[in-house]
């Protein structure tokens, strides 16, 4: 279950027109000290339970708040809340498709306080109604850090240095963490293929923003040919040796999305001629199992 788990840092628009309109304005960022273990969880059709640790990496108390979000995977690999896919008739479609978990699982504590360098259990249990259809149900538990009490400026700080008629804002960035919790109901089907590939050649800035250099990318569509989500790892193989010269570690496809395109950045420049083998491998069930393979011979 090795996948970095999805950073979410949003700022609301009011605050963005405030920023650019204050004369006075600070910033802080709060919970980026956190951190969520396991980075998946799937419950498989006999699963009822699971556990996943919330972590506070700091040096100073955190308060963190637990929800079940939905959201919705886009063919580019983003991943949003399904209400803001709504609102755009592009992206609605696709967040339709989503068969949503929220109601079948049940979670324990939904806001924790923990001291620096400790961590908290968050219990999951699911409960499945007699009349469940077979498929896949997901939604992401995500971990919202709550502000201090005494985050922003006081009354005294705001009018120091103030003309009349002036303000000053305090902007809060709030750091979350969100991780899928994806309930299994019926046979498991996790087929896929490597399609589309394609080699290009970019000038990439050298160490320290130096001498461009010559850098090569592999671009390719991950298919979902199963009724289930499909995880895994990507390598590419090439040279004399057939090494591994590039990748990604926990790529997901979701059911919402039938393919999702992805390029990857090659760590060495290979050869005209040469033959590169792109594997997809299994990281979920069976760890390492090949599911897919595509070649491509460099231009």
């Amino acid at each position: 279950m090795n996948i970095v788990p999805v950073q979410f840092a949003r700022l609301a628009a009011a605050l963005f027109a405030a920023l650019l309109l204050a004369p006075g304005t600070a910033s802080a960022q709060v919970g980026a000290d956190l951190n969520i273990s396991p980075k998946r969880v799937v419950f498989d059709p006999n699963g009822r339970s699971a556990s996943v640790y919330v972590f506070n990496q700091g040096d100073a108390p955190a308060t963190y708040s637990v929800a079940l979000v939905d959201r919705v995977m886009l063919d580019t690999g983003e991943i949003i809340a399904i209400d803001d896919a709504q609102k755009d008739p592009a992206k609605a479609a696709t967040a339709a498709m989503v068969k949503s978990a929220k109601s079948l699982i049940t979670f324990t504590p939904r806001r924790v306080t923990l001291a620096p360098k400790t961590s908290q259990l968050v219990r999951l249990r699911v409960l499945r109604p007699g009349d469940l259809a077979a498929g896949e149900y997901r939604t992401h538990l995500t971990v919202t850090a709550i502000p201090p009490e005494d985050t922003g400026v006081t009354a005294e700080q705001a009018a120091a240095g103030l003309q009349p008629g002036e303000m000053t804002v305090r902007v809060v960035a709030l750091f979350s963490l969100s991780i899928p919790l994806i309930v299994r109901h019926g046979p498991e089907d996790v087929r896929g293929g490597v399609e589309n590939l394609a080699y290009e050649i970019r000038d990439m800035d050298g160490p320290d923003g130096g001498t461009a250099r010559k850098t090569g990318f592999v671009s390719l569509d991950l298919t979902r040919l199963g009724a289930s989500s499909l995880y895994g790892d990507v390598e590419i193989r090439g040279g004399p040796k057939n090494e591994i010269i590039g990748g990604m570690r926990g790529i997901g496809v979701y059911p919402e999305i039938a393919r999702r395109r992805v390029t990857l950045q090659l760590q060495t420049l290979p050869n005209h001629g040469d033959v590169l083998t792109v594997n997809l491998k299994d990281d979920e069930a069976r760890p390492g199992a090949p599911i897919a393979t595509g070649r491509l011979t460099v231009p």
